[in-house]
């Protein structure tokens, strides 16, 4: 049995045109990828332009998506307006105020999260001395194998998919994979374009809480935005993917309003 594989250039150019919601938005996914197009922008604006206010900007994007994750039904956004309002020179890098952040944000290990902070602080600020630019080149020379030496994931309660979610706001390579992203790759029946891709450190797989599972995934998501005709990153295919699974192919696949059912594996075979 032959089995035909979407092409995926031309497949994730019908994508864009789906409207998805967020955040009380109803927006085009192209427009969706633009936006967060402009925030890596901006992210990098204050990369290259090194003061003090701006390395604790960086700082907080950091930690906000290095919490975000790590207790499932935080509330992440509370946690980065929390961080924004309290976090605004190096003098409020101390216990009690990380306490008072996660305290208001009603971030319920607050314990845990203090020490992810100290911990992230102490590696960013004493021993890199706010040099993001050598932990960043570090990140994107090591992008292929998703930087497995990364002192960050030393960290107790970091994981890949964490620290992936905070490389994201300023390198296109890596992107943080939850189920629901997965889930739309493998419908379209994209997870075959990775059996090139294994070896001893990679499992073929969806699930994103297997480590060998996630490492392959990576390494996939880098495959496809190396396609022949593909226009897209790696953390643009995660939010085309991402915005799929929120409007056509969620738990119940809306197989009929989606504009590839003709070519997604799942979709032939539903029709």
């Amino acid at each position: 049995m032959q089995i035909n594989l979407p092409e995926v250039a031309s497949t994730l150019e019908k994508l864009l045109q789906i409207e998805s919601e967020f955040d009380k938005k109803k927006e085009k996914i192209s427009v969706w990828v633009d936006i967060h197009k402009k925030e890596l922008s901006d992210n990098k604006f204050l990369l290259k332009n090194k003061s003090d206010k701006n390395d604790i900007k960086v700082l907080n994007i950091f930690l906000h998506n290095l919490l975000v994750r790590a207790i499932k039904g935080e509330a992440g956004n509370k946690i980065y307006t929390e961080l924004e309002k309290s976090i605004k020179s190096i003098n409020d890098l101390n216990d009690d105020n990380y306490y008072q952040i996660l305290k208001k944000s009603g971030y319920r290990w607050k314990n845990d999260g203090v020490q992810v902070i100290k911990d992230v602080v102490i590696y960013f600020k004493e021993k890199l001395s706010w040099n993001w630019d050598t932990y960043l080149k570090e990140a994107n020379k090591y992008k292929d194998e998703n930087f497995p030496s990364d002192e960050i994931l030393k960290i107790k309660n970091i994981g890949y998919k964490l620290r992936d979610l905070a490389l994201s706001n300023f390198n296109s390579n890596y992107a943080a994979f939850d189920l629901h992203v997965t889930r739309v790759v493998t419908r379209i029946g994209w997870l075959n374009l990775g059996y090139d891709l294994l070896n001893d450190n990679f499992e073929m797989g969806n699930n994103p809480s297997n480590p060998k599972n996630y490492l392959f995934l990576h390494r996939l998501f880098i495959k496809l935005s190396e396609m022949p005709g593909v226009k897209f990153t790696p953390v643009d295919l995660d939010r085309i993917f991402w915005h799929l699974g929120r409007s056509l192919c969620g738990n119940l696949t809306n197989c009929r309003e989606c504009p590839i059912s003709n070519n997604c594996l799942t979709g032939k075979a539903r029709s």
